[in-house]
């Protein structure tokens, strides 16, 4: 016989209502801006969301927009940050993310055919909704408040400081004592984005950045004008990691040690002066590629091989900034079926979202080495050959920035 006291036959302890409503709070904050879209949809589609739609309420949050234009929006994107008459405001790219639930709780009454725990289901899902549409509305209001600057100007050196610990701090302030850093956590890190008035895209997360990634772009952009520098008889000679701290210190008023900026030049994948003296040039001699071709999916099949291998992709002109100097080319793969995974490349859901956004909002083109053996470590030579040229990896082989 068992007992109630001892370990065996005891009851479970059973999670505290409170507890039960933060776990499924957390993973309705860690779920992708897709799935969590689908949620909303299904939601306002269900029979009891349409029996009681005279009393569910949707109220917009405060600077709230909504674009008459969904489909314009890439996947994972929550809207569009604009500017009018020098304030900022979030365009949201649906109804659903904009604003916050509620039923009319003196109105309620229940049609035979429902009952009260499919309301309560209704109330718990508006409930949860309404939060999550809360939490991130109040992000974005602390990344206009702290990131103003860039947002208008679209200038990576305007970018603050900011922490989520710090975000979180502001939050509360503003009334919210229950968000803890987690929730914030979630929300940022789960891939969304917007975009800015210019129309680049940004992920939540790269609207907190380190000191380290701040002294960071202040050092690309001090390498990247040496070229113009001694092409206008500025400078003699290229700048040395103590000089380069001596101009973060006199330009932006930054005062870090040499052997910061070292670390700093390192982690860019730029070389010091003396390696940026030589005569780096990509592609290197030994690289025998095929011509260029369109970047679509006739092109692909007409003269890409099914064969290993090492391919490029490029813009039809060298339009994108690098530390060193300008080109068109955005990323260097390589595959067992170089035909396979151009493919792959052009059709949707691709992971890399930022090689897929080159691909669709640009005339691209492809060409491609064919390698039976060691591929990989060709590509791997290619890709620092190309950093050593240009002064960092192509745009999109970068990893996290």
């Amino acid at each position: 016989m068992s007992s109630r006291t001892g370990g065996i036959g005891r009851r479970p302890n059973l999670l505290h209502p409170e507890v039960i409503g933060r776990i499924i709070l957390a993973k309705f904050l860690r779920m992708p801006l897709r799935r969590y879209k689908r949620v909303i949809e299904e939601l306002e589609g269900s029979d009891i969301f349409q029996a009681l739609s005279d009393i569910v309420t949707f109220k917009m949050f405060p600077y709230a927009k909504v674009s008459g234009n969904e489909e314009g929006f890439p996947k994972d994107i929550l809207g569009r940050m604009e500017e009018h008459d020098g304030a900022l405001y979030v365009c949201y790219r649906m109804r659903g993310l904009a604003g916050e639930y509620s039923i009319d709780q003196r109105r309620l009454e229940l049609p035979p055919e429902l009952g009260v725990d499919s309301v309560g289901w209704l109330r718990r899902k508006l409930r949860v909704i309404s939060t999550r549409n809360r939490l991130t509305y109040m992000i974005l209001m602390g990344i206009v408040e702290h990131q103003a600057a860039f947002l208008k100007s679209d200038d990576l050196l305007k970018l603050k400081p900011f922490s989520q610990t710090m975000l979180t701090s502001w939050i509360r302030a503003k009334g919210y004592p229950w968000v803890d850093a987690s929730m914030i956590s979630r929300l940022v890190n789960n891939g969304a984005s917007v975009l800015l008035p210019g129309g680049r895209r940004v992920l939540l997360k790269d609207f907190f950045p380190s000191r380290r990634e701040i002294y960071k772009g202040f050092i690309k952009e001090i390498i990247a004008r040496e070229g113009t520098e001694l092409s206008l008889c500025r400078i003699d000679r290229l700048y040395t990691d103590k000089e380069i701290r001596e101009e973060l210190r006199r330009e932006y008023g930054i005062d870090i040690s040499r052997r910061s900026v070292s670390y700093c030049r390192t982690l860019l994948g730029i070389p010091p002066s003396s390696g940026r003296m030589h005569d780096h040039r990509y592609p290197p001699q030994w690289a025998y590629f095929s011509p260029y071709f369109p970047m679509s999916m006739p092109s692909v099949e007409a003269n890409a091989p099914e064969a290993s291998g090492i391919y490029e992709l490029s813009l039809e002109a060298p339009t994108i900034a690098y530390p060193l100097m300008a080109s068109g080319i955005f990323y260097i793969g390589s595959s067992k079926n170089i035909k396979k995974r151009l493919k792959a490349h052009l059709r949707s859901g691709s992971r890399n979202e930022d090689l897929a956004t080159f691909i669709k909002g640009n005339r691209c083109l492809f060409r491609f080495i064919i390698s039976d053996d060691g591929f990989r470590k060709e590509e791997g030579a290619l890709l620092r050959c190309f950093a050593e040229a240009y002064g960092e990896q192509p745009k999109c082989n970068k990893i996290g920035g």
